[in-house]
């Protein structure tokens, strides 16, 4: 009798989750060290992460977000924070030290 997987069978620790790079995941905290939850709502203090290699027009758009209050939807493995663009926009991503909690 034989035990174990058979070749190309899964389990749900396989394949082994890849390794994140160092520093990550980031802290769920925003500025001022206070937690962010999922379905938070934030302020954008900065946008400084996601400029860089971005279009001019994807760089002003970004950039008006600073300021105004998104809601979190999704925190992802790396700890980075998703929002979702306005007037159907496409989703954004920044680090919880770029946000206040609102």
């Amino acid at each position: 009798m034989r035990h174990g997987l058979d070749r190309g069978q899964m389990t749900a620790d396989w394949p082994p989750p890849k390794k994140l790079p160092p520093g990550f995941p980031l802290a769920s905290v925003d500025s001022s060290g206070r937690p962010i939850r999922v379905g938070a709502k934030v302020r954008i203090e900065s946008v400084a992460s996601s400029i860089p290699g971005l279009p001019p027009e994807d760089q002003a758009r970004l950039r008006s977000y600073e300021g105004k209050i998104f809601e979190v939807l999704e925190i992802d493995r790396y700890g980075m924070l998703w929002f979702g663009g306005d007037g159907g926009s496409a989703n954004f991503s920044l680090k919880p030290r770029e946000v206040a909690v609102a």
